[in-house]
């Protein structure tokens, strides 16, 4: 079932980057008013469905998989904790100085999992099983922690992000006899319809600003070291998580690092707190959206680099 899901979500990747790179395109040829509202608005809520999907197989992995152990979940917790911390902390040491730049210290705290999963499932055979369900557990972790951030720092309620948490946790309910069911059903049409749609739509973005008048800022520099500032706080938080629990699942260090170069790539709820903190035209604004960009690309690259680097697992492991 494991290789079934994984070839499917391989075709999917390729989809979804595809329909991300069209909506890209779309949006600087003909303009972003291109891509209509309830369009994007309605892609953004069909990730209730990816998220409830994300929740049963989490599920699984609490009944059945790696985290049948609870404490277990140190691991990924620790990971997310500190894989947020330390990119936030990064961006505010680079942006002291500027009150304006400072307020948007949120920006590189999240982990994008359907783009990070995407990556993932190219090389998911080079990975012991486990991994996946590290990825997904700190992830998960990593969005409820942006989520309360948005709503107590930024005193901002944001519907969208509550309902796809509240439907990851939804899924963490369902009964174990119905979740391969479940998941049978639901794969297909997340992986061919929604995920695609919602690529489409959130890099539908008109880039307005240079790489190089990015790099140069204080804001664009601050959240292009989100990718550095991941792998530093997510590894860091792991190590320190198998030293608490005495727990390794079968996951080295390595391993861990090379999963924590996912962490970097981070969108979704990027630019939702970019909107939040920034005004839309402004200079500010302009940065963060490319920035947030360029580090999704460069921990996609770096991702990919690494994992070329691993030989493929016999499939039981």
């Amino acid at each position: 079932m494991l290789i079934r899901f994984i070839k499917v979500e391989r075709n999917a990747a390729l989809l979804l980057v595809a329909a991300g790179l069209l909506g890209l395109l779309s949006a600087n040829l003909f303009g972003s008013e291109s891509i209509s509202k309830p369009v994007s608005e309605l892609s953004h809520y069909l990730l209730c469905l990816f998220f409830f999907l994300v929740g049963l197989e989490l599920k699984r992995e609490l009944t059945s998989g790696m985290f049948v152990q609870k404490k277990a979940l140190v691991v990924p917790l620790l990971a997310a904790v500190f894989g947020a911390a330390v990119p936030a902390l990064i961006y505010v040491l680079v942006t002291r100085g500027d009150s304006a730049a400072q307020s948007g210290w949120a920006i590189p705290m999240a982990t994008d999992i359907t783009f990070a999963l995407a990556v993932f499932s190219f090389f998911a055979l080079r990975f012991r099983k486990e991994a996946r369900g590290f990825l997904l557990a700190f992830a998960i972790i990593d969005d409820i922690l942006a989520i309360i951030v948005i709503a107590v720092f930024l005193g901002v309620p944001v519907l969208t992000g509550a309902l796809v948490t509240g439907s990851a946790l939804l899924g963490l309910f369902v009964p174990v006899r119905f979740i391969e069911k479940l998941e049978n059903f639901i794969h297909p049409l997340v992986a061919y319809i929604v995920l695609p749609l919602f690529a489409f739509t959130a890099l539908a973005l008109p880039i307005e600003v240079g790489v190089l008048e990015v790099v140069g800022s204080v804001v664009g520099l601050g959240i292009l070291l989100r990718v550095f500032g991941k792998v530093i706080g997510i590894s860091f938080g792991a190590w320190l998580g198998v030293r608490v629990t005495g727990i390794s699942s079968g996951l080295k260090l390595v391993d861990y690092i090379h999963m924590s170069v996912l962490g970097g790539i981070g969108f979704t709820v990027s630019l939702l707190v970019t909107d939040l903190v920034f005004e839309k035209g402004s200079i500010q604004h302009s940065q963060a959206v490319v920035a947030s960009l360029l580090a999704a690309l460069v921990a996609s690259v770096i991702a990919t680099i690494l994992f070329l680097s691993r030989k493929k697992l016999p499939t039981s492991v």
